[in-house]
């Protein structure tokens, strides 16, 4: 697996179709150009959008927001800021340096994805918090500390929720309205 800075996923066989439906929303928001390839994991997809992956995500949000239905494949999209090596010292050091965005007083909690990995999610969970100096929610946090690891790289990013693109949570909660 090369480096990534967005993770992207769909259900199993749809992979092909949800790199499709992305590539469009994409140019539909104007952003920039994406590169995006299957995995060797069933319904997961890794990629990269040239600039900041995290004001991608801010592009294309309004346009799901306004009909999450319309969308059929993709079911989350994942910014990541800093790809290292999937190795827990590597991860520890990407935190520190992306836990700066946390404001003082503001709440977080870690978020762990492995795929392919034998890392321990208890052991990232530990070492990754040593670095950010800010108070733990693990029910509404402000802030998430979110660690994608896909076979030996890791993609580490500090966000808002609404910087994680859930177009699951996205539908229910038009369902609500």
């Amino acid at each position: 697996m090369h480096n990534f800075n967005l993770v992207v996923t769909t259900q199993r066989g749809n992979e092909r179709a949800c790199i499709r439906e992305l590539v469009m929303l994409v140019d539909e928001a104007g952003g920039p150009d994406v590169r995006l390839r299957k995995t060797w994991y069933p319904g997961l997809i890794a990629g990269t959008a040239e600039g900041d992956p995290v004001e991608l995500v801010r592009k294309i949000r309004p346009l799901v927001e306004e009909d999450p239905w319309d969308l059929r494949f993709m079911l989350k999209l994942v910014p990541v800021q800093k790809s290292v090596q999937a190795d827990v010292v590597k991860i520890k050091e990407a935190v520190g340096e992306l836990s700066g965005a946390i404001p003082a007083g503001s709440s977080f909690k870690i978020s762990v994805s492995k795929r392919g990995s034998d890392l321990r999610t208890a052991e990232i969970i530990k070492e990754a918090a040593s670095m950010v100096v800010r108070k733990v929610d693990l029910e509404r946090p402000d802030w998430i500390v979110q660690i994608e690891i896909i076979d030996d790289v890791a993609g580490v990013s500090v966000l808002h929720e609404d910087e994680i693109l859930s177009v699951t949570k996205l539908q229910e909660k038009a369902m609500d309205v």
